[in-house]
């Protein structure tokens, strides 16, 4: 009887050896029989690195404010495990009161999809000039971390509201404003500019070519002034001088330089300048010319006496020759070439004598300029340069809204009316007009815009009328921004035509997104954009929109457990709108692809590896103790009950799950396990294991474990059975082999 017994305790040691060594331990934690002899697991000297799927965001991202002429030059923080950077950039531009408004996510645009350091230049000027707009814009940056490689996940895009990552810059301006004395002094010419912030020094040069060439460097001079004195020798007094202005940082780059300033210095003798210049009917009487009109300078005693008109803008301060050469007796100048709609003009005049020799000796400029009391300015009646189009309460109608035509500061009482014009055909002739407004029924908002309701239609322009009743040319056509989409469905692990692309490097297959047109609309085309959190963060997955109501998104970081909201925005021809549905509000478009089997039972083991390492019975470190039964709760929901008994001369361990659950995604469970992890071993510690498993949650199905071969004490060849469905219960892949590997992977 003693030997019997011996026999029994020396089995149910070998059998408590396989017993206790839970599915996810097979391999490291295999007991050798070899008692002898100190045990060592390799996991005692290696730590495993901590595994992520999620990204972590840039925690900085610093923008260059106003240090290059050309570019602005971002950096930002590494990201650990990131292989590449997806940089968004919005330009946004002042608006008519000067205000930078913060851009919203539709206003951000793919600049670099695949960065591999973390600095980059955004070259926006190849050709730096002192009159590109682009020196007016702010530049946001977002930036996202990507490891497409390795199928992680992407970060969020860095917040542009928080100042560690608000990503702003802007280019470094040249100098504005630069101005000359013309024929104020017979000693010298002085040059005024306004300041560039953060300037270290001003680089003056000079030359004789009104076009710019044969320029030379004068001067270096401090920043801590913005005015400069060329003094003129007698045998360059009244050479026509032309000037540029750069300004110089402390780190060494260098803006553009401004646009030619025109100086010169007066010769003994000189003629006075005209008087009493003026711009007849020069605040939109006209669309094609201004009439310039003045004084006539007294005819000189000896030589003859001509005059030379010159003009700049508002938009910029270049002097340019109207015509030369006019008579003494003329006091009148009509002027058509070169005008544009949209630009206020300033005219000057000068009185030059050409001796009989030929020697020119010419009077300083009338001072008739933007800083004069009595400017000789003039507009072209123009079409408003601003208009847009609003929402009105009312479904038929809109809000038709544009800036007052140029000039209308002007004036100290309006006496402009608007016709506002309709097609539904944007090539059409725009003949038919849907509304004129005249003055007393303008109301100008804080904003500046005149706003005026109107039936809907599909284009709008508008003109402005003055009081003879001439009417200026449309402004460009504007459309409606169409309404958001409806019926905004993205589909969750659903099968059918997905399952007929590749997965993708998770194995994870594509989403669909589906969608209505908005009632009584027919939108141009759709944008589509996709993100993890639901009210930021979008990525446009369509760069031009798209026709369809549906989108395969392919998404080569999708990965499983992970929910993607995505918006719909609706364009106009124009490619313009903003109006989407709001991904947060119900699940309809929230979104994940089906798995395949191996994915699928990846993350189904997921949930047996740690409801394993709560049982306390099979941990213990007497063998004999790790007999009996135990249950144990899930995270969120159910139960795993454990029975481990000897069974003649092996043994029979049950693991049956109810309704188990430990993880959720976005608040609802992620694996819901029911059913039975059973096994069954001889005396050494070899057998198989059995029953099945049916889940339940994000990821439908169900396994099999009657195939999986127990060798030794470990797992040791076979496959489980794995069949997957979609939510409503049909079929995705029907029961197939899934190798015994699969899911023990470190």
């Amino acid at each position: 009887m003693k030997r019997q017994t011996k026999l029994i305790l020396n089995s149910s040691f070998l059998i408590l050896n396989f017993l206790f060594t839970s599915c996810y331990t097979w391999f490291e934690d295999k007991i050798n029989m070899d008692t002898h002899t100190p045990q060592t697991n390799l996991k005692d000297f290696l730590k495993e690195e901590e595994k992520i799927s999620v990204l972590d965001s840039p925690e900085q991202v610093i923008a260059s404010k106003g240090l290059y002429s050309d570019s602005v030059k971002l950096n930002w923080t590494p990201v650990s495990h990131a292989a590449s950077y997806r940089i968004e950039r919005a330009v946004i531009k002042p608006d008519s009161n000067g205000t930078y408004l913060i851009p919203e996510e539709d206003d951000f645009a793919v600049l670099e999809k695949q960065v591999y350091n973390t600095t980059y230049s955004d070259v926006i000027l190849t050709n730096p000039t002192s009159t590109n707009e682009e020196y007016k814009n702010r530049y946001y940056y977002r930036i996202c971390a990507e490891n497409v490689f390795q199928g992680l996940e992407s970060s969020e895009y860095t917040d542009i509201l928080q100042n560690d990552t608000e990503g702003l810059g802007w280019l470094l301006p040249a100098p504005t404003s630069l101005d000359a004395t013309k024929g104020e002094s017979t000693t010298e010419i002085i040059l005024t500019w306004l300041p560039v912030d953060g300037a270290l020094n001003y680089i003056i040069y000079r030359g004789k070519s009104s076009d710019g060439t044969g320029m030379e460097k004068i001067d270096t001079i401090l920043a801590n002034t913005t005015t400069y004195v060329n003094f003129i020798a007698e045998s360059e007094q009244g050479t026509n001088f032309y000037y540029k202005v750069c300004a110089r940082l402390p780190n060494g780059s260098e803006s553009a330089f401004t646009t030619l300033a025109l100086g010169y210095s007066l010769k003994p003798g000189a003629p006075t300048a005209p008087s009493g210049i003026t711009v007849k009917d020069g605040k939109g009487e006209s669309t094609n010319s201004l009439t310039v009109k003045w004084d006539a300078v007294p005819k000189p005693h000896e030589g003859t006496l001509t005059y030379a008109l010159y003009r700049t803008s508002s938009e910029d301060n270049v002097y340019t020759l109207v015509k030369n050469n006019i008579p003494q007796e003329t006091t009148t100048c009509t002027v058509t070439d070169g005008l544009k709609p949209g630009l206020k003009y300033y005219f000057y005049m000068q009185s030059i004598i050409e001796e009989s020799n030929g020697d020119k000796n010419k009077s300083a400029f009338s001072k008739t300029g933007p800083s004069s009391p009595s400017p000789a300015v003039g507009f072209l009646l123009s079409a408003p340069s601003d208009v847009e189009l609003a929402d009105s309460s009312s479904s038929d109608k809109i809000y038709v809204r544009w800036t007052p035509a140029v000039g209308y500061d002007l004036l100290e009482d309006s006496n402009f009316s608007y016709k506002i014009y309709f097609d539904e055909d944007l090539s059409g002739s725009f003949s038919e007009a849907a509304a004129t407004i005249s003055p007393t029924e303008l109301t100008i908002g804080t904003d500046g815009y005149f706003q005026y309701e109107t039936s809907k239609h599909n284009f709008f322009k508008v003109s402005t009328v003055n009081s003879a009743n001439i009417e200026s040319s449309k402004s460009i056509a504007v459309a409606p921004t169409p309404s958001a989409p409806t019926q905004v469905t993205a589909t969750k692990t659903a099968g059918g035509e997905l399952l007929e692309y590749s997965p993708n490097t998770n194995e994870v297959y594509p989403v669909k997104i589906t969608w209505s047109k908005p009632s009584g609309e027919d939108p141009s085309g759709y944008l589509v954009y996709r993100s993890t959190n639901p009210t930021s963060s979008f990525r446009k997955l369509t760069e031009t929109p798209i026709t369809d109501t549906f989108f395969i998104d392919e998404n080569e970081i999708g990965r499983a457990g992970t929910i993607y909201y995505y918006k719909v925005v609706s364009v106009n021809i124009l490619g313009q709108g903003k109006k989407g549905n709001d991904p947060s509000n119900g699940s309809d478009a929230q979104g994940y692809g089906a798995l395949t089997r191996s994915q699928w039972f990846r993350e189904y083991n997921k949930t047996i590896m740690k409801s394993q390492s709560k049982l306390k019975l099979m941990h213990k470190s007497n063998d004999m103790d790790k007999l009996g039964s135990e249950t144990i709760n899930g995270d969120v929901s159910g139960t795993l009950s454990y029975n481990a008994s000897i069974a003649g001369l092996g043994a029979e361990i049950t693991m049956h799950y109810e309704n188990y659950c430990d993880f959720t995604v976005n608040g609802s469970p992620y694996y819901v396990l029911t059913g039975n992890t059973d096994t069954t071993s001889n005396m050494s510690a070899n057998g198989n294991m059995h029953e099945k498993v049916n889940c339940s949650g994000m990821y439908p199905g169900y396994a099999v474990y009657n195939n999986l071969q127990i060798k030794g004490g470990a797992a040791g060849g076979g496959y489980y059975l794995v069949e997957t469905y979609d939510l409503n219960k049909n079929q995705l892949f029907s029961e197939g082999q899934v190798s015994w590997t699969v899911g023990e992977e470190h």
